[in-house]
């Protein structure tokens, strides 16, 4: 389920996420990259990650803070999984927590460590409050708390992120940059500063999340093929590598599957 966020703070907030499910039916799940960072406040037992390297599981923090995504990671739930996932945009860690966001990009951070003393009360709150209304505006009450402490923002990396998602990805950073006053050198710095990734990484991500929500339309008289084109990948071979990079899976396998939770979070079948 996703709920909106306030007005005030859809500078910050994409949306909120509740997940839920029962582990007697799927352990394991599968989240990849939707381009965005986010807070998750776990409201049960905590997932454990597997590795990718070895295998190993670590048990996640009950609540921390995830930077962006180039790799899909595997979840595995040891008890009823409840979560309240806090969908950020893209350069709100840097706003909120002054933090710069490469260090956390494939990394986990737990919210104590960045939030302190009112980061520990705001969990109690969250994990103790009945509703998801009641917990989300606890959670608004902080964030607003911290944009009065951290309001910086960035002419440059709003103007390129505007261009990128009205082109759905697909544009290059030389037509990205035609209207914006940046040099190619300064734009890889911002962006590594403020979303963690290069323009062009970020940029395949969201072309690829485009692809994702054209895929919902496939129908007799519109093929994988066709969607996958009017996507901007224009091969088979191009599609299937795409896939397998950002979800470990095949587009098939990703279209059958019937638990999806959220876009880029499913339980494995």
């Amino acid at each position: 389920m996703q709920i909106a966020p306030s007005p005030s703070l859809q500078h910050i907030v994409r949306h909120y996420l509740i997940l839920s499910n029962n582990v007697g039916t799927n352990p394991d799940f599968r989240m990849f990259s939707d381009g965005s960072p986010g807070i998750v406040f776990h409201r049960k037992a905590p997932l454990r990650q597997k590795s990718g390297k070895d295998g190993n599981l670590t048990i996640q923090p009950e609540c921390f803070v995830y930077g962006q995504i180039t790799q899909f990671n595997t979840l595995s739930a040891a008890s009823e999984m409840d979560m309240l996932i806090v969908v950020l945009q893209p350069s709100a860690l840097f706003k909120l927590f002054a933090v710069p966001a490469f260090e956390v990009t494939n990394e986990t951070i737990s919210f104590t460590d960045l939030a302190g003393q009112s980061g520990r009360i705001l969990i109690d709150q969250v994990q103790n409050y009945s509703g998801n209304n009641i917990a989300i505006t606890a959670i608004e009450d902080f964030l607003l708390k911290r944009l009065l402490k951290h309001s910086y923002s960035d002419k440059i990396i709003s103007m390129s992120l505007q261009q990128i998602y009205a082109q759905k990805g697909m544009n290059t950073i030389t037509e990205t940059l035609k209207d914006i006053p940046s040099t190619e050198r300064q734009l890889e710095r911002k962006f590594r500063e403020h979303i963690g990734l290069s323009p062009k990484k970020f940029a395949d991500i969201i072309k690829f999340q485009h692809l994702l929500k054209n895929m919902k339309h496939i129908s007799p008289t519109l093929s994988l093929s066709d969607v996958s084109y009017i996507s901007g990948y224009y091969d088979q071979s191009h599609l299937n590598n795409s896939f397998k990079k950002f979800t470990g899976l095949t587009p098939l396998q990703y279209l059958i599957n019937n638990n999806l939770l959220a876009v880029n979070f499913l339980a494995l079948q």
